[in-house]
């Protein structure tokens, strides 16, 4: 009884996800781009707009990781040192978190790499994975006009731009049409459109520049999870350090400088619900900077 309630489970379920894809499909038959052309004011400005937003969101994306890197250059040099190391034992304070280590040596931890996926059939010009990455997304029709002009892999960076970016617009979709390079549109041999005012080579510049703050924000959106686990790590282990007045007083004594930084990352809140334990913890190490 069990296993077939288990089966009836997993129809149920492919059920309800053949059903979303043939929504979709009924969808991709009635889309179609709007009539009116863009004009290259609108390019300008649209792209000029979103080249700044996704600039933003990757510096926001690259905050735990700068906070990684600020530490690692900060331990590094008093780690080298035989003396703070055995200071560091006796203290309970030698197991160093591990990716923290690993940084510290000059080695990056391993990322976990995703297998490629296979090839899967497009429904209607657009791929079926766009299609289960946006299914539970409201987008408009029209975008999928403009995906559909790409190529499967330029479709699916595409939606996955516009997730990360809450950008699921047509006229995001748009500028992402506009700014595929001809190797990657579906059909090369269309004639790319023209705006006026804005010329042949400025069009292949925004193209580079456009790919090129994508592909780092999606880099950056993908890493930023880790950077944020690894640095919550990080964290705790100088929380215990900023603790120990042996260990403050002989970082202020022979790394001023690299005390101070370490101080500047432990000021920082790491969210909203930490404050309270924080500005504890903070009010605790400040009792022990008496030399």
């Amino acid at each position: 009884m069990k296993a077939r309630g288990k089966s009836l489970g997993l129809e149920a379920a492919y059920q309800v996800l053949q059903n979303s894809r043939t929504r979709h499909a009924a969808l991709v038959d009635e889309m179609y781009e709007p009539a009116r052309l863009f004009t290259g004011p609108w390019l300008c400005k649209t792209y000029e707009a979103e080249c700044e937003r996704t600039r933003k969101l990757t510096a926001e994306a690259q905050i735990p990781r700068d906070r990684l890197e600020t530490i690692v250059q900060a331990m590094r040099d008093p780690l080298k040192e035989e003396r703070f190391r055995r200071l560091l034992s006796a203290e309970g304070l030698a197991a160093v978190p591990k990716t923290l280590a690993l940084r510290i040596n000059g080695e990056q931890p391993a990322q976990t790499a995703c297998p490629p996926a296979e090839p899967k059939p497009l429904i209607s010009g657009i791929s079926s994975e766009v299609l289960d990455l946006l299914q539970d997304l409201y987008t408009p029709p029209q975008v999928f006009a403009s995906l559909r002009r790409m190529l499967p892999e330029r479709q699916l960076k595409a939606a996955r731009l516009m997730i990360a970016l809450n950008r699921a617009n047509f006229h995001y979709a748009q500028l992402l049409s506009t700014l595929t390079p001809v190797s990657q549109l579906a059909d090369p041999s269309r004639p790319k459109r023209k705006f006026a005012s804005v010329t042949a080579e400025q069009l292949a510049d925004m193209e580079i520049e456009f790919d090129a703050l994508n592909d780092e924000f999606l880099r950056c959106a993908a890493h930023s999870g880790t950077w944020a686990l690894e640095l919550m790590a990080a964290r705790s282990y100088l929380d215990r350090l900023m603790e120990n007045a042996r260990v403050i007083r002989y970082l202020a004594q022979n790394f001023p400088g690299q005390l101070a930084k370490l101080q500047t990352i432990l000021d920082v809140p790491m969210g909203r619900e930490a404050l309270a334990g924080h500005a504890k913890k903070t009010g605790r190490r400040r009792k022990h900077l008496v030399f």
